[in-house]
């Protein structure tokens, strides 16, 4: 039993160690990481996917900290792998008492890397703010499962009334609609160094699809919950996608980037909500689980990437490149986009075609389904714009720069990345695992999707990987290196600039969607949008406002009848209530 728990024990001594010795402390985190991934990975048994993927995570951006954190002195490693220790315990956790406290050692470290990051209280209350916020539902959910159940133990629930309240809590943790209005986790996003960035996107916005996944598994079937969760998260993926792509912070773009995708996640895990069928249920659970995995690995090469250029802003981009270093990132943002031959591939695929044999329910899921999956395919297409920006833009273009283990782990990202996706049918249940003998296509490399006995869709990961590879080795012999042709710029709408950058990049879609961005000009004639999200936050906030100077001047003014009124009101809803319960 001690032996199970050895990690989490090494991974807060690590955090001992590091005050003193950072590069141990991070080493000890990775060891301990790896470690935690052999103790609790199970094939077949999804839940503990998610215990590989923030493992993987882990030992990536420990191996990365080594070098990057050097220029942040001592506080950085502590709080970094404090932060780590939180979500082990989270995942360890068989109860709600253990779960909500690793979620608040996972958060509070959190808080303070931000606040010591930017010395600027804003960024870090903000973050902290929401970060409460969801504690307090997360505990609600726990007092009314105890409530129903008798134990604070992960217990069988006869009803949907904790999965809705803990989502909610957990959605405000992974910056979804509505607490996309805050845009709290672009900010924190935006305001921590690249390593900690990386383990806030990609895993501890996990521990909120993780708990969320734990919860629903244990909870009934709804149909009205699941098609709410829907409506969430495609909602997020829509505005996170669109976000992303105008985002000229490249920290935030990689935080509207984690919206988007843990949109697309919430939505699926709607639709297994939602869903009575066996064998489907079991296809969006591992859909989850694959998409899960490329969003943190992916996500986690993309923040490296922005730290490695070492400001925020595209414009300020003054780095160089090197060939390893385009190689990593093509593969990692290529994964994030959703195409293949990277493990984000599999992940849309399977995410859409569950979508897509969900329109086969009928009824209000059915078409609720077919709208999703096609509105979710839409956002991906902001989304690999996104990537592309992020993909050409970090880079000027002149200088050449050395090989490094920033580079390197870059690289080792994407590479992750694309043997995940070539084994993929290795770690995916063999009910949904075939083959085609008679077109060369054997036993055991192919992915079926299916509502039964009869298939949907097929895929060969494996197959693609090999064809891009021997295809793209044919034309480079046949043809050679690509010539390159000088064509005259279009500048996004932008006039009287020189170089084409990433503002006029995106200017299309501020221009073409001004209506949705309100799109406008400034006094200096520059171009800006608004985030809507906040407008409305504004008029709610005012409305609220003006409704409590009417109550205060109107009704509680100090007049004995308003009071005498509003007791005998109160008593008699007391007893209302008192007589329902």
């Amino acid at each position: 039993m001690i032996l199970y728990y050895l990690p989490l024990i090494l991974v807060f001594l690590s955090t001992l160690i590091s005050i003193k010795y950072r590069t141990v402390g991070y080493i000890l985190t990775a060891i301990a990481s790896a470690i935690f991934s052999i103790f609790t990975f199970r094939i077949y048994d999804y839940i503990t996917y998610f215990y590989l993927i923030a493992a993987i995570v882990w030992i990536i951006t420990s191996i990365y900290s080594i070098s990057y954190s050097r220029k942040y002195g001592k506080w950085l490693a502590p709080l970094f792998i404090l932060t780590i220790a939180g979500m082990m315990l989270i995942l360890y956790s068989t109860n709600f008492l253990l779960f909500i406290t690793g979620w608040e050692i996972m958060s509070i470290p959190a808080y303070v890397t931000v606040a010591v990051n930017r010395k600027n209280d804003i960024e870090a209350y903000v973050f902290m703010f929401f970060s409460e916020i969801s504690t307090i539902l997360i505990i609600t959910a726990a007092v009314i499962s105890y409530f129903y159940t008798g134990t604070f133990n992960f217990s069988r629930l006869t009803n949907d009334t904790v999965l809705l309240i803990f989502a909610i809590g957990a959605m405000s943790k992974m910056g979804l609609t509505p607490f996309m209005i805050s845009e709290w986790l672009p900010i924190a996003h935006g305001s921590a160094p690249a390593n900690s960035s990386a383990i806030f996107s990609a895993t501890m916005t996990l521990m909120g699809v993780y708990g969320i996944v734990k919860i629903a598994l244990l909870s009934v079937v709804s149909v009205d919950i699941g098609i709410i969760f829907i409506v969430i998260g495609v909602v997020s993926v829509l505005f996170g996608a669109l976000y992303a792509y105008i985002s000229e912070n490249m920290k935030s773009l990689g935080g509207f980037s984690t919206i988007e995708n843990n949109g697309a996640i919430m939505a699926t895990i709607g639709l297994f909500v939602a869903v009575d069928n066996s064998v489907f249920r079991e296809f969006i659970l591992i859909s989850i689980a694959i998409f899960a995995m490329a969003h943190s690995i992916a996500k986690t090469g993309l923040f490296i990437t922005v730290g490695h250029t070492g400001v925020e802003y595209f414009s300020a981009v003054n780095g160089g490149k090197s060939t390893i270093n385009q190689i990593g990132k093509f593969f990692a943002l290529s994964s994030l986009s959703g195409l293949f031959p990277s493990l984000g591939g599999l992940g849309t695929w399977m995410v859409l075609e569950s979508f897509f044999m969900g329109a086969y329910l009928y009824g209000p899921l059915g078409i609720t389904s077919i709208i999703a999956g096609s509105l979710i395919a839409m956002g991906e297409g902001f989304a690999t714009a996104a990537m592309l920006k992020v993909f050409y833009f970090t880079d000027n273009h002149h200088k050449s720069v050395g090989k490094n283990l920033e580079n390197y782990t870059i690289l080792a990202t994407g590479l992750i990345l694309i043997i995940l996706f070539a084994i993929s049918s290795l770690i995916i249940g063999k009910e949904y695992i075939s083959g085609i003998p008679a077109v060369l296509v054997f036993n055991g490399l192919m992915i079926e999707s299916r509502l039964g006995p009869a298939d949907f869709g097929l895929i060969t990961p494996l197959y693609i990987f090999v064809f891009l590879i021997l295809f793209s080795l044919l034309v480079y012999f046949v043809f050679g290196k690509p010539n390159v042709r000088v064509a005259k710029r279009w500048n996004g709408g932008v006039e009287h600039e020189e170089y084409y950058n990433s503002f006029n990049y995106s200017n299309n879609i501020r221009l073409m969607l001004k209506r949705i961005l309100r799109t406008s000009y400034t006094n200096q004639n520059q171009l800006e949008t608004v985030d809507i999200f906040w407008l409305v936050m504004i008029d709610i906030a005012k409305g609220y406002r003006k409704f409590s100077r009417y109550v205060a001047y109107k009704i509680m003014n100090s007049s004995i009848s308003y009071y005498i009124i509003y007791m005998i009101t109160a008593f008699i809803l007391v007893i209302i209530i008192v007589s329902i319960t």
